[in-house]
């Protein structure tokens, strides 16, 4: 019979020290992870959110200063040229315009983040939706010389998609792809067929193109690539993750390719309609958390 003397239990009382303080070094380990990357996560939440408070108070004072400016010389100074009138009126529609845009953005960012926001599904045909959002891009693209071009397959099926949610993700790209490109440039925007029973949207830029972190920063709600008090373009970053969501409440995808100096293309995939699909669905997607 073996026997086992005073030094194994020692040996064995060694061994248990060093497997109990070997799990807790461990435990110890995950526990300092998981506290850096809390850290860094909220960094960045305080870091977006100064951003946003930086962005928006430029964004929400420019046009309340124009409403209140031009307000102010139609009822103090007593103009009676009606041209003059008309334009000072048609200055103070723009600036009351892009603050229901601003509004609207941080309401749809709201339900989204909450889980509320719905799409309404139906079949759409996509020439007509395209042709009215460039011609609303090309008249500001005309305005600092950028040509706008657009091509759409004769194969493109229906989409299975909601209209104005539609309407408002071309905007949100073709707005983007003109500000962001310099004067005497071209944006262009083609569709077609797309791969499983999709339609394919690509709107491609010569800008001056993005690094893969700046993609990442754009993607982001209130992030922007050129953000501070010294900005050149004006926007609050909520356009692009607007798409994006919107993107995928459709049950598609918005991907972005881009290089630094060689422009930016934008690719959106929205499903085609499937009647057989669409009586399995109902009229509206619930969406995911962003």
């Amino acid at each position: 019979m073996r026997t086992f003397g005073p030094r194994w239990f020692k040996q064995d009382s060694l061994m248990a020290e060093f497997s109990d303080n070997f799990g807790h070094a461990i435990t110890r380990q995950k526990q300092t992870l998981a506290l850096n990357a809390a850290k860094v996560e909220a960094e960045l939440a305080s870091k977006a959110k100064s951003e946003f408070i930086a962005n928006m108070s430029h964004e929400l004072r420019t046009p309340l200063n124009a409403i209140i400016g031009f307000s102010d010389m139609l009822m103090v100074l007593k103009i009676s040229d009606v041209q003059r009138v008309n334009q000072y009126s048609g200055y103070i529609r723009q600036a009351a315009d892009h603050l229901l845009a601003l509004i609207n953005g941080i309401l749809d960012v709201s339900k989204i983040q909450a889980g509320k926001l719905v799409v309404d599904l139906q079949p759409v045909e996509l020439g007509p939706i395209l042709e009215s959002c460039v011609l609303i891009i090309d008249a500001k693209a005309k305005e600092r010389d950028i040509t706008v071009s657009c091509a759409l397959s004769p194969e493109t099926p229906l989409l299975y998609a909601d209209p104005l949610r539609l309407k408002q993700i071309l905007i949100n790209i073709l707005g983007n792809a003109t500000k962001f490109t310099n004067p005497r440039g071209k944006v262009h925007v083609e569709a077609g067929p797309g791969p499983e029973n999709a339609v394919t949207i690509s709107v491609t830029d010569t800008g001056d193109g993005m690094s893969a972190s700046d993609i990442e920063t754009a993607m982001r709600p209130f992030g922007q690539v050129d953000a501070g008090f010294n900005k050149r373009h004006e926007g609050t970053g909520l356009g692009l993750p607007i798409s994006v969501a919107l993107a995928r409440l459709h049950g598609g995808t918005l991907t972005i390719e881009s290089e630094k100096g060689r422009g930016t293309r934008v690719n959106i995939v929205i499903p085609a309609f499937d009647p057989a699909r669409a009586l399995q669905r109902p009229s509206y997607a619930q969406p995911t958390r962003a």
